[in-house]
């Protein structure tokens, strides 16, 4: 995520990490430490809905919405299972696959911008989307199936890790994979983008929200 981050121009974090340079950096809570913890930063980000009619005279690139839901989990937080699979991610992504008409994810997704507003979270959230198999998250990190380059790049904006404007931070992650999907998203465009997945997360009220644009 920071190596994608710098080539977006509008992420608050850029520069480059080694991971000597990620475990040198203070524990905050751990095992998570500065540099697996998201900002809190200041920004914006609009995005425009329109019909089906009138999406073509705004932009020769319209992104339709194939597919969009939102789920919310125990609004206590000491009542959700954090360090296990994420329940209410798996159910939500199961409805907007099955909008969208989509049986493999991995397969049939080109790029996903995920609320990656910690390291592990990234993880957790590949697993619960059906990237992968349940404790297969870091596997698909290791070997590169998240990179540009990969089967699946994940953020190739760098995520919420390296830019959070709080409030916008979501917004952001629909904005940035509308962008590649029409082509337009400069030094951190995917080649070939046709469908993307955005996902938000609250996590003061356990929140998620999926959209599948293409």
């Amino acid at each position: 995520n920071y190596a994608n981050a710098l080539n977006n121009p509008y992420a608050h974090l850029q520069r480059h990490l080694t991971v000597e340079d990620a475990l040198k950096t203070r524990m905050l809570s751990w095992p998570l430490r500065l540099s697996d913890c998201c900002p809190s930063s200041d920004g914006a980000c609009a995005v425009i809905f329109a019909c089906e009619e009138r999406a073509p005279k705004i932009t020769d690139t319209p992104v339709w919405v194939r597919g969009a839901g939102q789920i919310t989990d125990n609004y206590y937080v000491g009542d959700r299972p954090w360090f296990q699979d994420w329940d209410a991610l798996s159910i939500l992504a199961r409805r907007v696959y099955k909008q969208a008409k989509i049986d493999n994810p991995l397969e049939e997704l080109d790029v996903a911008e995920l609320y990656n507003a910690f390291s592990i979270q990234e993880i957790i959230e590949s697993e619960a989307l059906n990237f992968c198999e349940a404790g297969k998250g870091a596997e698909l990190v290791r070997k590169g199936v998240t990179s540009m380059e990969g089967k699946l790049p994940i953020c190739p904006s760098g995520g919420v890790l390296c830019t959070n404007p709080i409030g916008a931070s979501g917004l952001i992650r629909v904005g940035e994979a509308a962008l590649q999907v029409m082509g337009k998203a400069d030094k951190r465009q995917v080649a070939n983008v046709k469908t993307a997945l955005a996902h938000v997360w609250g996590a003061a009220i356990g929140f998620h929200v999926l959209m599948i644009l293409g």
